[in-house]
This record gives structure tokens, sequence and C-alpha cells, in this order.
């Protein structure tokens, strides 16, 4: 598929506001106590003939609907049991981030890049404890489909000299595909979230670097999109990662 990339990146207050303002505010949830400006980042590592995969499914759906906007999921279809291109959801990233990630079995999971695999009964604590911990970033998306491509800006404020990678990634919900169920059968118009498509700024994003108070926009001009993807059910993730794990995430659906 032919990517058509054009980055344009400002480090001044002036290039910040040519981005379009997202009120970061808006995504605060209470937890417990705990008011959380942090987004956290789980890669669901999984397969449509891993049987015990829809119940990390169902796990990462629940998680999601007790944080909203405070938890990005990410399906990633890889390994021998995810199936490939018509009827499968498996991208060839997948191989590679699950390799990178350690992924001997299904399901997996990876949570902000930090400790480890673990498996879906530890995700909801591991979910919680990221929560706590401060972020070093502010960190917004916004994404607009034309034709048949889509433009993404990305506003990024540093509250700590960092460095690390942007990541983004194109991911589509509600895609009806076949699934081995636990008792073993397969349904065939299972329905599969937050699946991810395409690596927009390459593998393993692209570096980037911020000293304290800073801000800077990113912006990807155009982006092709694959025709057997349904616009309306994209979004772009968003994350600036390094060697300590993912510093913050942000997901924002695709708007025509």
């Amino acid at each position: 598929m032919k990517k058509q990339l054009i980055y344009i990146i400002g480090i001044a207050a002036a290039m910040f506001t040519a981005c379009e303002n997202i009120d970061v505010e808006d995504r605060f949830v209470e937890v417990e106590g705990i008011t959380s400006q942090r987004v956290v980042l789980l890669e669901d590592y999984t397969g449509q003939a891993c049987l015990n995969c829809p119940n990390a499914h169902a796990e990462a759906a629940a998680l999601h609907e007790n944080y909203h906007e405070n938890l990005i999921v990410v399906a990633i279809h890889a390994g021998q049991q995810a199936f490939l291109a018509p009827m499968g959801l498996k991208q060839p990233e997948g191989d590679e981030y699950a390799a990178d990630a350690g992924v001997e079995s299904y399901p997996a999971g990876v949570i902000n890049r930090r400790g480890g695999l673990k498996n879906y009964q530890q995700w909801g604590g591991t979910v919680y404890e990221e929560l706590k911990r401060e972020s070093s970033l502010n960190l917004t998306v916004a994404a607009t489909a034309s034709e048949a491509s889509v433009a993404v800006e990305v506003e990024m404020e540093a509250l700590a000299d960092l460095s690390g990678k942007l990541q983004l990634w194109l991911v589509e919900d509600s895609i009806k595909a076949p699934q081995i169920l636990p008792n073993g059968t397969m349904q065939a118009d299972y329905v599969h979230n937050h699946i991810f498509r395409d690596a927009i700024n390459g593998t393993w994003g692209e570096d980037v670097t911020l000293a304290l108070g800073e801000t800077k926009c990113v912006s990807v001009q155009e982006f092709a999109l694959d025709a057997s993807w349904n616009a309306d059910n994209l979004s772009v993730v968003a994350f600036i990662y390094n060697s300590d794990g993912v510093l913050q995430a942000a997901q924002a659906k695709v708007v025509k």
C-alpha cells in the first residue's frame, strides 16, 4: 500500500497554535480518589485462532468501560494463531511488535511498555497502578479523513525534559470477522474492536526531544487509507515512548 507522508514539526508556541486545540482537562477521571491525567496504553496481543483470546477481549472492554479515555486498548494480531487477509486481521508489523515484547503465547498484554508481559487477569491491577503515575507531558491528537486519506495533527507540551519516539497508529473498531471461541467453536461474525491497522509514521515511530515547557506540533498531511477499512470506525492512537516505557498516550476518532 502506498503511503505518502508529509511531516511539519514546529518548535515554538507560534507553530503549536497551528494545531487544533484539544482540551486535555476533558480526559481527567476520578479513579478511587485519584484524579489522573495519565492515559495508559494496553497492547493486547491476540489472534483469531486463540481459544482464550475472547476472554482477554472481554477484560479489555471492561477496563475501558471503567476508565474511558484514560485507557487506550490496541489489539495486535500476531503469531501463528493470527489469520492473514482477507479473512484475517494480521498486519506485517504485528509479529515485529510481538517479538520485541517477547510474546510466546497468546493472549498476552503489555501495559505502557513497562513491567513486561501480563496475562489478562493481571491487567486491571497494572492499569490502576499506571494511572497513578505522573506524566512528563501533555499529548493530544486529532485526525480528519478526506477522500482516501487521513490527516493527523499532534500537540506535545513537555512537563519535564524528555527524549523518545512519537508513534502514530491507525486502529479500527466494529470489524466482523471469524474468531475461535473458548469452547472451540468458530463465530463467523465476531465483532473485533480497536484492531491495529497500520503504523502511520513507521513501525517504530520517529524521534522527538522536548525541553521543560517546550511545545511541538507534528502534522501528517496525507496518509493513504486501505479501501477495505471503514473510515467511520477508524481512530488514531498517538504515544511517546522510550526506555522507561510509554510516557503518555492519546486517541482521537477520525472525523470527516
